[in-house]
């Protein structure tokens, strides 16, 4: 399967430079700026080096030039350290003299203000239009270890040696990166490639992924991640990285949901940023670290030789008890405890103590610390086992006879294709260099190595199912014109005027998910009570009946639902009792009347939704259904595209899935049609991926196998022109004001233009606190001008809270309004 590359920049000039250019190098070669010239001479680069600095004839030893245009020879990567006004200028230089890539330290762009967002892309578009490879601004740099080029102020370098290995490094932070960096080689992490991204202006973490899989000296990649900026080239990266065989192992933090969130439906609440990210993840066989020990660990494993085949895993102590603890572990890493074979227990016993356990986990007793030379045999039995996919060893101390131990586990371990990992409390350091510099590896208490197995045999089982379906090739995401020009005939009759969200009825939805091929049941819809007892006589009883309104998208809350109802003095009962109720609910909803549907009995309840994320487009969600679904959370999530074999995946990640399979002496349920309406909810993301902000299905009643399924409610919300505006406008507020809540009410989200208080927009910003708070707008803003003069209240956090507990206008638009 090849994949497309994700950038046409030659990187090999910035990551393999022949000569290297430093832009604003200073004398003293502790600053920041002389840092680089230091390093490159202390670790032994071997190409040209030029120090720019008019100011200068030599720094250490080397000519200096005024310019880079003043410079004899070509330059592959030029190391940016001047003040930001000078930075665009800088890059322009850059494209004149033919500079390949440049990496800028300075900071004071995008992140601070207005004018260094106009630097930012002055100096993006002269890299773009110049061919120049472009790192940063506001980075820490980047580090080619294997050809000892050093572009970077990284303070680990200071240590003066680095660890050379199989892992390249990608970090959206400067600072934590380099410490990162640091503490990584402590951990016995070597590296082939290192990189801090910056503000990513040109080139961003997927397109470093992307370079790093193409190396062969990388064997595995690792990332911090605060935000996929470009989320479908990081789905590229991600691909390219599980086609060759090179994990991705990311470390990504900001994990609340602070994305724009419609919280009309389940899904809008079910369906948070962090949990598209661990979909994504899962997807596309990204190993998710959650701190900076995993993410080493994780790193540490994929180094090994050979990778586990299976989750059956066996294990061989010192100690009983880390044996416990490490059969714990597997249960929660996702690895099985292998059950060893008669013949192996048997050629066990003559080889180890008489009181040594000789089931998994093989306990070969404290006999071990007099007799080293026990290990080896045991070891070469357990891993013969066909049972056995990994073996994993516990030690501790081991002083004397450390040294002995590591080298008789790197020889077995040389003559097998299974995994052999071990975990080692406080080994000797002759001991601990043997294993790592064997590419066995070693951990520092029984559960980590069990941790990081199970990271890297679900690694290995998601690979494996990836490239079989890709052999395959998945079914495309998409439908027939008609149907589309069908769907969208529906919602152009729906849209009644320009507000920013609109909810559709439940009978305008479901005859959308009709022409999906998604069934829903016979209904009416009745204006009277005369009408509805018709209805019912005409559908046959026992019916349903539920308030029909847009401005009412919880009907059970609303008390708006009838179920089970037998005859028509009850039929004409409810009509009165769920008009009164909705009346009450919200006085200022629109009514269509009461849906008197078919009664559909006998099914397993789940929900199928999606919502429209801002970095992975339409992100379709299943789980639980009914009207727990929000406190049970059971969800699975995907990202498009996807086929029925992904959409089974995502059943089998729920616990509804019991339920569905046959739970406890029930008939199992029609799973394939449920796998055909995810699919197909998928199909209408897409099509409407700019018109459907969400789709929430639920309940959806999934019959007994060969009686397929019946979506029996369902809510849509539309997005329109004003929406598209409005999100870029938040978009702005965030970025502009640093703010930590954008929430939009008003007669934006329920068009009544009546409230009081004809604020549309609450921005709460630390920007408003201390010195900027007699700054900060009362009523509009300049930002606000080209959001058609909105109206704006502007909080501190501080008097947010205070606000939100008094202000009875607030707490209303917190609760009904859509934070962005």
């Amino acid at each position: 399967m090849s994949v497309q590359t994700l950038t046409k920049f030659d990187l090999d000039a910035m990551f393999k430079p022949r000569s290297i250019a430093l832009v604003g190098a200073a004398r003293d070669l502790t600053k920041l700026s002389g840092r680089p010239l230091r390093f490159l001479k202390d670790y032994g680069y071997p190409g040209k080096i030029y120090p720019i600095n008019p100011n200068c004839e030599e720094i250490a030893g080397f000519k200096c030039y005024p310019d880079l245009k003043s410079v004899p020879d070509d330059i592959d990567l030029a190391v940016v350290m001047l003040p930001a006004k000078a930075v665009p200028a800088a890059i322009k230089e850059c494209a004149a003299k033919g500079v390949k890539a440049a990496t800028v330290f300075t900071a004071g762009f995008a992140e601070v203000s207005a004018e260094g967002r106009r630097m930012q892309e002055e100096m993006r578009q002269a890299a773009i239009e110049g061919g120049v490879a472009l790192s940063g601004p506001n980075c820490a740099g980047l580090v080619s270890v294997r050809e000892k080029s050093m572009g970077t102020f990284n303070t680990a370098m200071d240590r003066g040696s680095l660890r050379e290995g199989p892992i390249s490094f990608v970090a959206q932070s400067g600072a934590l990166g380099t410490y990162m960096f640091g503490a990584a080689q402590d951990a016995g992490v070597g590296f082939n490639y290192w990189v801090s991204t910056g503000n990513e202006a040109v080139l961003g973490l997927p397109e470093f992924v992307s370079y790093f899989i193409k190396q062969e000296t990388t064997k595995g990649i690792i990332g911090y991640m605060e935000d996929a900026r470009d989320g479908e080239a990081f789905k590229r990266c991600a691909t390219e990285a599980l086609v060759a065989g090179k994990p991705l192992i990311i470390l990504k933090v900001g994990v609340s949901d602070s994305g724009a969130k419609a919280a009309t439906s389940h899904t809008g609440a079910l369906a948070g940023s962090d949990k598209v990210y661990d979909a994504v993840f899962e997807q596309y066989g990204v190993i998710r670290a959650h701190d900076v020990e995993q993410l080493f660990d994780f790193a540490t494993i994929c180094t090994a030789p050979h990778y586990p085949e299976g989750p059956n895993t066996a294990m061989m102590t010192i100690s009983g008890g880390a044996g416990i603890l490490m059969c714990d572990r597997c249960e929660q890493a996702g690895l099985k405890v292998a059950t060893l074979k008669d013949e192996t227990i048997e050629a066990l016993r003559p080889v180890l103590p008489a009181f040594a356990s000789l089931v998994n986990p093989v306990d070969v007793t404290a006999e071990l610390v007099a007799t080293p030379g026990l290990l080896k045999t045991p070891m070469e039995i357990v891993l013969a086992d066909p049972n056995v996919d990994s073996l994993v060893i516990f030690l501790g101390l081991q002083l004397h006879t450390g040294t002995a131990l590591a080298r008789d586990i790197v020889e077995v371990a040389s003559k097998t294709d299974k995994m052999v990992a071990v975990n080692w409390i406080a080994p000797p350091a002759e001991a601990l260099g043997i294993l790592r510099e064997n590419h066995i590896p070693v951990f520092s208490d029984p559960g980590r190595g069990i941790r990081a197995l199970g990271a890297l045999a679900g690694y290995v089982r998601r690979r494996e199912r990836f490239m079989a379906r890709s052999a395959k090739a998945a079914t495309e995401v998409g439908t027939d014109r008609q149907t589309q020009d069908e769907a969208r005939a529906i919602i152009q009759t729906i849209r009644r005027e320009e507000l920013a969200f609109q909810k559709m009825s439940e009978a305008e939805g479901k005859a959308i998910l009709s022409l999906y091929g998604i069934p829903s049941p016979k209904r009416t819809l009745a204006t009277s009570a005369t009408q509805a007892v018709k209805a019912a006589g005409d559908l046959g009883f026992p019916v349903v009946m539920k308030i029909s309104s847009p401005g009412i998208p919880h009907k059970t809350e609303a008390g708006g639902v009838r179920l089970g109802i037998a005859d028509a003095q009850q039929v004409s009962r409810a009509y009165d009792e769920i008009i009164a109720n909705a009346k009450s609910y919200n006085p200022k909803a629109k009514l269509d009347g009461v849906l008197v549907e078919q009664m559909i009995t006998g099914g397993v309840q789940v929900m199928v939704g999606f919502k429209q994320d801002a970095r992975f487009g339409p992100a379709v969600t299943f789980g639980m259904g009914g009207i727990y679904v929000e406190l049970m959370g059971d969800v699975s999530l995907r990202v498009l595209p996807f086929d029925e074999e992904e959409a089974l995946d995502m059943m089998q990640g729920t616990k509804v899935y019991r339920l569905l399979t046959g739970f406890r002496g029930d008939r199992p349920r029609d799973i394939g049609a449920l796998a055909k309406v995810i699919v197909a909810v998928g199909r209408l993301a897409q099509d409407f991926k700019d018109e459907l902000v969400e789709v929430d299905i639920n309940p959806v009643l999934v019959l007994p196998e060969g009686k397929g399924v019946v979506a029996v409610d369902s809510l849509m919300v539309l997005e329109s022109a004003t929406t598209k505006m409005v999100r870029k406008f938040a978009s702005k507020v965030r970025k502009e004001l640093g703010a930590q809540r954008v929430i939009l009410f008003g007669s934006h989200v329920t068009g009544d233009n009546s409230k009081s208080s004809d604020f549309d927009f609450i921005i709460v910003s630390e920007k408003f606190q201390g010195k900027h708070l007699s700054e900060r707008p009362s009523d509009t803003y300049p930002l606000w001008e080209e959001a058609a003069g909105t109206k704006v209240k502007c909080y501190t956090p501080d008097e947010f809270a205070t606000e939100l507990k008094q202000d009875g206008f607030v707490q209303s638009a917190v609760r009904e309004g859509i934070e962005l």
